[in-house]
């Protein structure tokens, strides 16, 4: 029989992974997220208390801000399947997801008497807004693919036999973007909640005045 790897096991690789990443890496795609959810979707997270689920959390926590944190690297998530936990945790964590239309994310940490971690409170309430981010992680009740589309939890939806391709066609149209361009868009959008007007106006002409230059010297 073969190993079943563990959750602490498959956080360390993940780590280890996203760490060693060449620069020159645009794109990173997070395959069958859902399989990290327990049986019948239900969280399979850490076990609380001790040290080894602390050591574990951190781990989590690299792993998420890894998936997130350079402006240079694109990540996508794929869930094919009711997606909770660990496995939601780092759906969220990706900058894209992609669902197949059977596909759910629910927020079941409460429900097990626990509360959101891994960044997810705050992706939550940026994405869908605070009430309705408070209701999902009260309730558990699942979001269903469809309605993570509408609520811009999800980037595309597609049919199960059609998702390698869906998102090999998502990756092409990533890379299809010069490399600096996707960068700038990336910082620009993500830290354009933390931004007044003025700055976000004095950003975006600051980073179109990078771009140009990079694409002048290059012609050069």
């Amino acid at each position: 029989m073969g190993h079943t790897p563990t959750l602490p096991s498959i956080a360390t690789a993940l780590d280890g992974v996203l760490r060693d990443l060449r620069g020159d890496v645009r794109v990173v795609v997070v395959n069958a997220v859902h399989r990290l959810s327990g049986p019948a979707g239900h969280a399979a997270g850490p076990p609380a208390g001790g040290i080894a689920a602390g050591r574990d959390l951190a781990t989590w926590s690299r792993v998420a801000r890894r998936l997130s944190e350079r402006a240079d690297l694109l990540s996508i998530a794929v869930c094919a399947g009711p997606t909770t936990g660990p496995g939601l945790a780092l759906a969220l964590a990706c900058d894209l997801r992609v669902l197949t239309e059977d596909a759910s994310l629910g927020l079941t940490e409460a429900t097990a008497g626990r509360v959101p971690g891994l960044g997810v409170a705050g992706t939550l309430v940026d994405t869908v807004g605070y009430a309705r981010a408070l209701a999902l992680c009260l309730t558990g009740r699942p979001v269903s693919a469809p309605d993570a589309l509408r609520l811009g939890l999800a980037a595309l939806v597609v049919p199960r036999r059609d998702l390698d391709a869906e998102v090999g066609r998502l990756v092409a149209s990533l890379l299809a973007v010069p490399r600096e361009v996707s960068a700038e868009t990336k910082a620009l959008l993500g830290g354009a909640r933390e931004r007044s007007d003025v700055q976000r106006r004095a950003a975006e002409e600051d980073a179109l005045a990078r771009v140009l230059a990079t694409t002048a010297g290059n012609a050069g």
